[in-house]
């Protein structure tokens, strides 16, 4: 069994197909913006689908505090295409065909088991800021996440002073 991951650890990175016909990669899409992820097992699955529905009626305030969701799933991509489609999803499912997930702590012990659903902030640098209680309703994490969303630094820290100077002497004169 893997060490289970902490904040404050470093996201383990993965690359993996996505409903979108590309391959998404974690370092990749960090060093745009802060992620929320959310990996769940079956597609059909009720409790699934009621907590996508909930990650994207938040979409908006996760996009106002610089925030992308990534749906991370062993479904393959054609049932996640249609899961996107039907739920009218606003973001990414990614087909994880090489059990990445598992260094998240998704898996399951019994094989009759499905795994319980895991939901992750990883900041910009790629650390792992929250991690919701696995199997919990994303409805009932969301204030929790609203929490760790205002924690996290201005995308602008990364930024040698330098540039951010030049960036105001610019936007000023």
């Amino acid at each position: 069994m893997p060490k289970s991951l902490a904040p404050g650890d470093e996201a383990p990175d993965f690359d993996l197909a996505s409903t979108e016909d590309v391959v998404l990669m974690l370092r990749d899409e960090t060093a745009r913006m802060a992620q929320v992820l959310y990996f769940f097992g079956d597609p059909e699955g009720e409790a699934a689908r009621r907590d996508l529905a909930a990650l994207a009626k938040q979409r908006a305030s996760f996009q106002e505090a610089g925030v992308c969701i990534l749906g991370v799933s062993p479904a393959k991509v054609d049932p996640l295409k249609s899961l996107q489609g039907e739920l009218e999803l606003p973001f990414p499912l990614l087909f994880d065909d090489r059990g990445f997930a598992a260094a998240y702590g998704f898996e399951s012990e019994d094989e009759e088991r499905p795994p319980a659903t895991v939901l992750v902030l990883v900041d910009r640098r790629q650390k792992v800021r929250w991690m919701g209680s696995p199997g919990a309703v994303v409805e009932g994490l969301l204030p929790e996440l609203a929490a760790a969303l205002k924690k996290l630094p201005s995308p602008a820290t990364n930024y040698p002073r330098s540039i951010v100077n030049r960036f105001v002497d610019r936007w000023v004169n």
